[in-house]
């Protein structure tokens, strides 16, 4: 092997590197967290650099291609003119600002607001405000609470990060008062041992987590004192001559300290292999076989300093890493991370969306044991949301399917202990909710027999009845029983007179259903269409293939063809929402059938519909990234032209991350997209005549009398809702991501 300097021609600069510099604006803080890495407090008695020496850090930044800066401390809001001056000088100069905080300035909503616009307007791009059980000793969830739903309101995410030591408990109370805020992404961090933690945090409760590779070495930090660190926070305490602590800015220029941090063979082997690596590599080095490894260490920075602060070991490991073979693998690991940031797994909004859809579904249907390799990637991320996945599953009825998974050793390694505690209780209400389900549809089944007539089970509640050992059912959630027109307000009405409740005159909530009642919670909604109108399903044909119901004397079932259509077609009516459901359903029924799939027939079915593309939009996207088992032959029927790969970018964003009823789309953003589905002038003219027509006025006027947020008055809320949200689908089109 040779040792000598890689060519720099071949291995260009890694992309992971240097694209934003963290920057201390103070060290001082007004907490004094038991975990803070670099010790702030409000006792802080260093000196704080000046606005000059601030400026001049930012344009030499800007000289040396940085792209961003991250405002940090210390709490940097305690110099709030200073942050927002360098701010607009970073924009000037053509860079943008994040800000970390704990959000103290954020107490009450208006101050919350006020600041925010005052952020935004001077250059703000990422806000990250850090709230967990070290900061909750000293504020409550109040400030970040507010600032959160100021950003909501400003059509700006904000990230929450929490700090977590090993099998915390107490995470539930942190992460609920965030539960209802969709803009808030949440985020899990490994307390380290480095600075007040070190101290203060018990053996017992460090997770040790050692493998990986560490992206906070792809930042350098600008301290408080003038130094370059090579990550934030973990080496500031590091002293001079230490591979970590790059050198002070009153000696060398920005870009030549970053260009040593960028070069470094050791630096760059910890942000693209990790530590672990380090110490793979120092255990083959001749004399150093008995280094004094621990046998056990408190987390990956604790691994890191105990290496890198013996000088003969970095003598050694740079020599050694300094090689071509090194460089290569370096290099190649660099652009692998660098594309997977952008399009791939590590990029936040695909981890939270498709990746752990992909993950959990695999879970359900291939059974554990095809787990490991995915798991082990993704269930470790610290932007893995775990209070959002866990609303997203129990939303879409999964907590009993996936109940086996709970104890998968990778889940309990690395999920927080709210994530199984909220599936296993959904898994036991969902259970108490079907008990009232089926008494539901018992009587249901009576009513029809009594007027003679009969009803066609839709969606889960089909799903109940046609259930078999072969796979765990997911829960169902409201009871929609399909019957023809003539017979469904005196179904209604007798229901009503045997103790189900609701209102006997309200006005349909749908044109294709009346106003829903229920039965002991469970809403029931009685139809007399399949779907709206508009879509255009070959519903007649749908209930000439429907199947006979065991134990029932008057309900049916779509057939499999018809529910898969269904099941698509619907997800498309609820703008891409609960995709999950819709991809377990298309499972469950693969496997249930009883028979094979008559795929042809579907595709005629599909054909037939006055708006294909809704069948097809969330059909190829669910089919892709969850590895549906659906014939290629069949997805080839599919449209392939430009607008149906930007339905699918904008399909793609909603389908793992909507929750029905909580990611409420902005009515005029979703016409706007209908309209899109619409093949043809004649297609948008039919839907506007629809949208217009009575059946539909009635229902807006039902929901208009119960919604406030429907209500004329709303107009002007919802214009700026819905120029945010077309912004978020044209960057969807675009394939661009969004603020934070």
């Amino acid at each position: 092997m040779s040792a000598s300097a890689p060519d720099p021609k071949a291995f260009p600069v890694n992309p992971n590197v240097g694209r934003y510099l963290p920057l201390m604006v103070t060290r001082r803080c007004n907490l004094a967290c038991d975990h803070c890495s670099v010790e702030s407090s409000p006792d802080v008695r260093t000196c704080q650099p000046s606005e000059q020496e601030l400026l001049q850090v930012v344009r030499q930044a800007a000289a040396a291609g940085v792209q961003a800066i991250q405002f940090t401390g210390g709490e940097p809001m305690l110099r709030e003119k200073l942050v927002l001056q360098l701010m607009r000088e970073a924009r000037r100069l053509g860079m943008g600002s994040a800000l970390s905080t704990n959000g103290f300035w954020g107490r009450t909503p208006n101050l919350a607001c006020t600041r925010l616009r005052a952020l935004l307007a001077v250059g703000l791009t990422r806000l990250t405000v850090s709230f967990d059980r070290y900061h909750a000793a000293f504020q409550g969830p109040e400030p970040a609470v507010n600032i959160v739903r100021a950003g909501a309101t400003l059509g700006f995410p904000v990230n929450i990060n929490i700090t977590r030591v090993r099998d915390e408990e107490g995470l539930d109370a942190i992460v609920a008062p965030f539960a209802e805020l969709p803009s808030a992404q949440l985020r899990f961090y490994d307390v380290q041992p480095v600075g007040a933690a070190a101290r203060t945090t018990p053996e017992h409760e460090w997770r040790g987590e050692t493998s990986g590779f560490c992206s906070a070495c792809d930042a350098a930090s600008v301290t408080d004192d003038g130094r370059l660190i090579a990550c934030n926070g973990p080496s500031y305490f590091t002293p001079s001559g230490h591979p970590l602590n790059l050198g002070s800015l009153r000696d060398k220029p920005l870009a030549a300290l970053l260009a040593a941090h960028r070069d470094d063979p050791l630096l760059d082997t910890i942000r693209t292999l990790g530590p672990e690596r380090l110490r793979t590599e120092l255990s083959e080095i001749p004399g150093f076989a008995t280094f004094p490894f621990r046998d056990r260490y408190h987390g990956m920075c604790d691994l890191c300093l105990h290496i890198t602060s013996d000088p003969s070991a970095v003598a050694a490991l740079r020599e050694r890493l300094a090689g071509e073979r090194f460089a290569a693998e370096r290099h190649a690991l660099a652009l692998l991370i660098a594309d997977q940031r952008r399009s791939g797994l590590l990029n936040r909004q695909i981890v939270n969306a498709e990746a752990a859809a992909r993950l959990f579904h695999q879970g359900i249907t291939s059974g554990t044991s095809a787990w490991r390799a995915e798991s082990a990637r993704l269930l470790g991320r610290a932007d893995l949301d775990w209070q959002h996945q866990a609303a997203i599953l129990v939303a879409a009825g999964l907590a009993r399917p996936l109940l086996p998974v709970l104890d998968h050793p990778d889940l309990r390694r690395w999920a927080p202990a709210f994530f199984p505690a909220r599936l296993r209780e959904a898994a036991l209400r969902d259970g108490l909710r079907e008990l009232v389900q089926i008494d539901a549809l018992e009587r249901i089944d009576r009513a029809l027999v009594a007027l003679g007539g009969r009803g066609v089970l839709l969606k889960g509640a089909a799903l109940l009845v046609r259930r078999c050992d072969k796979t765990a059912l997911r829960a169902a959630g409201d009871v929609d029983v399909l019957v023809d027109a003539s017979l469904a307000e005196p179904l209604r009405l007798r229901l009503l007179a045997e103790g189900f409740l609701g209102d006997p005159a309200a006005s349909r909530s749908a044109p294709h259903h009346l106003a829903p009642i229920s039965w002991r919670g469970v809403i029931i909604e009685i139809h007399t269409g399949i779907m709206p109108a508009f879509w255009g399903l070959p519903e007649l044909e749908m209930r000439k293939r429907s199947v006979a119901v065991p134990k029932f004397s008057a309900l049916d079932t779509l057939d499999s063809e018809g529910m898969i259509l269904h099941a698509f077609a619907h997800v498309t009516t609820h703008f891409f929402g609960q995709g999950q459901k819709a991809a377990w359903d298309m499972h469950h029924l693969l496997v249930t059938a009883g028979r094979p799939i008559d795929w042809m027939r579907l595709r005629d079915w599909v054909v037939s519909c006055r708006v294909p593309r809704a069948f097809w939009v969330p059909c190829c996207v669910l089919a892709r990234e969850l590895n549906l088992e659906i014939p290629p032959k069949f997805l080839a029927e599919a449209p392939a032209d430009q607008r149906q790969r930007q339905l699918e970018l904008i399909a793609q964003r909603r389908l793992f991350t909507a929750v029905e009823m909580q990611f409420a789309i902005n009515p005029l953003s979703r016409t706007a997209v209908f309209f899109l589905l619409h093949d043809g002038l004649r297609q948008r003219l039919t839907y506007l005549y629809w949208l217009f027509g009575s059946a539909a006025r009635e229902a807006r006027r039902s929901a208009t009398s119960s919604s406030d947020a429907q209500r004329l008055s709303a107009m002007p809320g919802h214009l700026r809702q819905a120029w945010q949200q077309l912004r978020q689908f044209r960057d969807a089109c675009s394939n661009r991501p969004n603020a934070g």
